[in-house]
């Protein structure tokens, strides 16, 4: 397909290259800077003050897999049937296919790279999948050319064998172990891909295994790393823990190291590109698939990150769970030092991209439909995004989230509370006595959105 001139009103004839990074378990108060982590992370510092940094960005689930499959379809997750993450051993052959993203409702969903790569642009994947282990669910399935990572949750960050003993490291279909830290490994083959697209227009999508554990920093290698043939899936310290080799103790400082490492490599990126000459024609959209844990089992592991004054950690859908840190970068295009104060979602992304690249949105009443909305008239400060209203649901609660109020159910405790979140971003004060119109609003609201999610 011929490339086309961008329907962005913002003067440019060529399309940009794209590249979401995406972080794994990097919870709002782990970033140094605005966000008010303890990490040195100057490379983000910088990117927020070349680029725009948002306040209220939220993944769209609380574990790792939805966010992945709402990222890349621009839909709830909830329309794919992956509502929790997908269970990472390969032995169980076709689990992806029974329940994830290589079911059939998904086959025929494109995925941001298959709209891209029709666009006429080279694409490619690197780091950590999570939606499927079955060849069936392979990302060179949904639109990508080219593939190098590990398709479950997780693996070890030295030896890339996942928590039950097997190598899950790939090179497009064909297990490929590459030696180094994960994080750099990712990084490089990112950068490998420019240097060998540069003249063409390019998607590159890195998800960052960084800093979810096994909690390994770069220096880590000389301590106990998996094996082969070794069961990972113990949450006890020791030996065989699928969270690492560090006593409870020492994670928060390991996590610190990894995060400073997670932002070397992304100055790393930015640096290559600047070297290229691409930065002027390349948006970077960097995220996180959730928030970080607080802890790990209680008392086990108390002390693990931050997510900054938000309640609730990963998994919850207290607001600790799914707001996330969130930088957009594109020298000249992007008004640097901004901030975006709207609520948006891992979902806008591809519709965003859609628009960028002068594409058509699928029938709003289709199939395809999208859930998320273009974030291009906020990248520009042309505009904002149409009020909505955003949902999120795992198999214990509900959230639901219009302008300030938000509704959050607990199914486990059969609880309902309302949150004015510009006043009570803790979310500490029950306010549903005291806004009862509001509070039955937004239960219709969940009521009805649940009923067309479960179709």
């Amino acid at each position: 397909m011929t490339l086309g001139p961008l329907n962005t009103n913002i003067g440019e004839t060529s399309p940009p290259n794209i590249i979401i990074i995406l972080a794994d378990d990097l919870g709002y108060g782990d970033v140094g800077g605005f966000y008010g982590g303890i990490a040195h992370t100057p490379h983000l510092n910088q990117l927020a003050r070349e680029g725009m940094l948002f306040t209220d960005f939220h993944s769209n689930g609380a574990m790792c897999s939805p966010t992945r499959a709402a990222l890349l379809t621009g839909r709830y997750q909830q329309r794919l049937g992956i509502e929790d993450p997908l269970p990472g051993d390969w032995q169980q052959k076709g689990l992806g296919a029974i329940k994830g993203i290589a079911s059939e409702d998904l086959y025929s969903t494109p995925t941001i790279a298959d709209y891209l790569k029709k666009s006429g642009y080279a694409t490619a994947f690197f780091g950590k999948w999570h939606l499927g282990n079955h060849p069936d669910a392979n990302p060179r399935n949904f639109g990508f050319d080219t593939f190098r990572g590990l398709t479950s949750g997780d693996g070890d960050y030295f030896s890339k064998l996942d928590r039950y003993g097997f190598p899950d490291w790939w090179q497009n279909e064909k297990l490929s172990f590459q030696e180094g830290y994960t994080t750099d490994v990712i990084t490089d083959n990112g950068i490998q891909f420019i240097a060998e697209n540069k003249k063409q227009p390019f998607f590159l999508y890195l998800a960052h295994l960084g800093v979810h554990f096994p909690w390994q920093s770069p220096e880590d290698e000389h301590l106990e790393i998996r094996k082969e043939g070794t069961d990972y899936t113990s949450s006890l310290p020791g030996a065989a823990s699928k969270l690492g080799p560090h006593p409870p103790e020492e994670v928060p400082e390991t996590l610190i190291s990894m995060i400073e490492s997670l932002d070397r490599n992304l100055g790393k990126l930015v640096a290559c590109l600047k070297a290229e000459g691409l930065d002027k024609n390349t948006l970077v959209f960097f995220t996180s698939d959730n928030g970080q844990y607080l802890n790990y089992q209680g008392e086990t592991w108390p002390s693990v990150g931050s997510n900054g004054q938000l309640r609730g950690e990963k998994s919850d859908l207290y607001e600790g769970g799914h707001r996330v840190p969130a930088i957009a970068w594109w020298p000249g295009k992007i008004p640097a030092g901004s901030q975006n104060h709207e609520t948006l979602a891992s979902f806008d992304l591809l519709p965003t991209f859609l628009e960028l690249t002068g594409q058509p949105f699928p029938d709003s009443e289709g199939p395809d439909r999208l859930d998320g909305q273009s974030l291009l008239p906020v990248l520009t400060e042309r505009g904002k995004v149409p009020d909505r209203t955003l949902f999120w649901r795992t198999p214990e609660a509900i959230a639901v989230r219009k302008g300030p109020w938000k509704l959050l159910e607990d199914r486990e405790k059969e609880s309902l509370a309302l949150y004015n979140l510009d006043h009570d971003l803790s979310e500490s004060r029950d306010r549903k006595a005291d806004f009862p119109e509001i509070f039955r609003e937004l239960s219709q609201l969940k009521d009805s959105w649940e009923q067309e999610m479960d179709k």
